[in-house]
């Protein structure tokens, strides 16, 4: 019997590591067995099932759903039947893939097991991770380091649609395609990176050991070169603050309208509701206490920094220049706002 250890169906089937483990911790795709040093075996039968669990993918089911269809439908005659049926209404790209499936289809009976070999002819007929790692080999991800790679290339595997569509606007933001930060193109890209960051949540602890190895190899000088330009980079970050200040600025306008309202009123608690619900999207995408901690950490030392740098004590105009926002400079609106939170929040 033919079998192969983790790190053999992941080169064969160009399927990463971190998703195969992925797969088995689910309980997508469990290993026939493991050998007594613990590592995963896998057989024909399991090299047959990642072969469907490849193909629907590809259709655009989910692992949730892969994994309903493949407890309800067992029979694998009858899942590459299914297959070859949605391959024939594909274009010609697929046509390679589509004769490899009646080749096999032709050659079995409903009882029967493909060759391990059209299995893996069938995987990469799918152009699915084998291009996707080719693909990003070639380009800023190909400095990162092994682990860093495998890491980021599960998650664009988890996600394929919203990072396809996220490259696709990176790309338009470096050759300078995008109109004001600030303006519609600005405001519909910070949306987009806010919500992919969100769909991110359930993967939160790796994004975080993720950024850290990659921010320890910019600092040391090993990656030069990131997906965004230096000039992306500052669109972005303009697109994406005008988006958050557009929102809080529509409070402030908001607080501005009712100041002759019972801020513990109605009106109080619609106003108060609205700055407690953008404070909890804005931190949606992780941990809320983890965010409000760096943040306020990354605040203080860069404070340090900056009176470090102070030679000459700053004149009272120079004083209040840090304070960016209107709501400082209004103190009714910062009182009624204040009491509003007392009364309809904890």
């Amino acid at each position: 019997m033919k079998e192969w250890r983790i790190k053999e169906i992941s080169e064969m089937t160009q399927t990463s590591i971190r998703m195969l483990r992925h797969y088995d911790k689910i309980g997508l795709l469990k290993p026939s067995y493991r050998s007594e040093n613990g590592y995963r075996c896998y057989t024909a039968n399991d090299l047959a099932k990642l072969q469907q669990i490849v193909a629907l993918k590809y259709f655009g089911f989910n692992l949730e759903t892969i994994k309903s269809i493949l407890q309800k439908h067992q029979n694998i005659y009858a899942h590459l039947q299914a297959q070859q049926k949605v391959i024939k209404e594909k274009t010609e790209q697929l046509q390679e893939v589509h004769h490899t499936l009646k080749a096999i289809l032709e050659r079995l009976s409903p009882s029967e097991t493909p060759d391990w070999n059209d299995l893996i002819n069938l995987i990469k007929g799918y152009h699915m991770t084998e291009n996707l790692r080719e693909k990003l080999k070639k380009t800023w991800a190909g400095q990162l380091t092994e682990s860093q790679f495998e890491e980021y290339l599960f998650f664009y595997e988890k996600f394929p649609k919203e990072f396809a569509e996220r490259d696709q606007l990176i790309e338009q933001i470096n050759n300078n395609e995008m109109g004001d930060p600030a303006g519609p193109d600005g405001e519909r890209v910070a949306l987009f990176m806010h919500t992919l960051a969100k769909k991110l949540k359930a993967l939160f602890t790796e994004q975080l050991k993720l950024g850290s190895s990659v921010l320890e190899s910019m600092k040391s000088g090993k990656l030069t070169q990131l997906q965004i330009s230096p000039e992306g980079a500052l669109w972005l970050g303009k697109a994406t603050i005008a988006f958050w200040l557009k929102r809080w600025d529509g409070l402030y306008d908001a607080i501005l309208k009712n100041l002759n309202s019972d801020p513990e009123g109605k009106t109080g608690k619609k106003v108060a509701t609205e700055w407690v619900d953008l404070i909890d999207d804005f931190f949606s995408m992780g941990t809320k206490s983890f965010f409000m901690g760096t943040l306020l950490w990354q605040e203080f030392a860069k404070q340090n920094y900056e009176i470090k740098e102070i030679k000459v004590p700053p004149s009272p105009q120079d004083m209040v220049k840090p304070y960016h926002i209107k709501l400082f400079f209004n103190p009714e609106a910062m009182s009624w706002i204040n009491r509003a939170l007392e009364a309809h929040t904890n």
